[in-house]
C-alpha cells in the first residue's frame, strides 16, 4: 500500500499528506520552504502546518526569532493510531446506543458461500446467550459444508446451554442426546416423518438465524419482537416434541 493511502486511512487530507511528507524530508524548516517542497501555496501550507502541530505530528519552534517546523519521528503515527483506537473504545457505548436505538426495525444479515453457515455459529459464540433454542438438522454431520467440528465444545466452554429438537435416526439421536449433560444440552427426539429438516434454526438473545446447508447460505434476523415470538413458538414446539418424544 502506498504511503499516501496509509496517511489517508489515518485521516490525512491530500494537502496534509503533502505537507507531512515534505516536512519529513526538510528537517527543521520554515513554512514557506515546506510549502514549496510540497508544491502548495504558502498560506495553505501554513494553515496545514498549524493543524498538524495541533495533532502532534509536527513540532513548532523558534530559531533566532523565526518560526521553524520539524516533523516528529514517523513512529508518532503509531501513537496516533493508538489514540484513535482509545477514542473509539471510549465512544463505543454511545455509538452502540445510537446503533440499537430503533429496535422496532429488524436488521437482517445475509451470508452465502462455503462459510455462510459457520458465520451463524460464530455469531452465537460472540453473543454468548444463556441458551440457544435449536431446531436441528442432520446436515451438520454430513459434510460438504465448511463448519467447525469443535463448535459444541466451544459453546460449552462459554457456558452456553442449548435445547435441541431433532429427528429419529439423526446423529443428534444416535449420539448427542446421550451427551446432553456433557454438552450442556437437552435433546428431544421425534419421529423422522414428523421432523427431518435440511435447514437449522437457532434462536438466541434478540436473534433468529436460519442455516441453509443445502444452498450454502444463512440469514440472521436481529429483532427483539421477532425473537420473542419465535421463542414462544419454540416453547410450544418443545412441549409438543416432549409429548411425542421417542426414547
Amino acid at each position: 500500500m502506498q504511503i499516501n493511502q496509509l496517511l489517508q486511512k489515518l485521516g490525512f487530507s491530500q494537502n496534509e499528506s503533502k505537507i507531512y511528507l515534505a516536512a519529513l524530508e526538510s528537517g527543521q524548516a520554515s513554512a514557506q520552504d515546506i510549502a514549496a517542497k510540497a508544491g502548495i501555496k504558502r498560506t495553505t501550507g501554513y494553515s496545514v502546518l498549524s493543524y498538524l502541530v495541533n495533532r502532534g505530528i509536527i513540532a513548532k519552534t523558534k530559531v533566532k526569532g523565526k518560526t521553524r517546523f520539524l516533523a516528529e519521528p514517523p513512529e508518532r503515527l503509531l501513537t496516533l493510531i493508538r489514540e484513535i483506537e482509545t477514542g473509539i473504545k471510549q465512544a463505543l457505548p454511545e455509538l452502540d446506543a445510537i446503533y440499537n436505538k430503533k429496535e422496532t426495525k429488524p436488521r437482517i444479515t445475509f451470508y452465502e458461500g462455503a462459510h455462510a453457515v459457520q458465520k451463524v455459529y460464530d455469531d452465537t459464540l460472540a453473543e454468548k446467550p444463556a441458551e440457544i433454542l435449536e431446531y436441528n438438522t442432520n446436515a451438520y454431520f454430513e459434510g460438504g459444508v465448511d463448519v467447525d467440528p469443535d463448535y459444541i465444545r466451544k459453546r460449552v466452554a462459554l457456558n452456553i446451554r442449548a435445547r435441541r429438537i431433532s429427528g429419529k435416526g439423526s446423529k443428534w439421536d444416535e449420539k448427542h442426546k446421550y451427551l446432553d449433560k456433557k454438552e450442556l444440552s437437552q435433546t428431544a427426539i421425534v419421529a423422522k416423518d414428523q421432523f427431518d429438516p435440511k435447514i437449522e434454526v437457532n434462536i438466541y438473545n434478540n436473534k433468529v438465524a436460519f442455516l441453509n446447508y443445502e444452498e450454502d447460505m444463512s440469514i440472521i434476523i436481529e429483532s427483539k419482537p421477532i425473537a420473542d415470538a419465535m421463542r414462544q413458538a419454540y416453547e410450544l414446539s418443545w412441549l409438543g416434541a416432549k409429548s411425542v418424544e421417542i426414547r
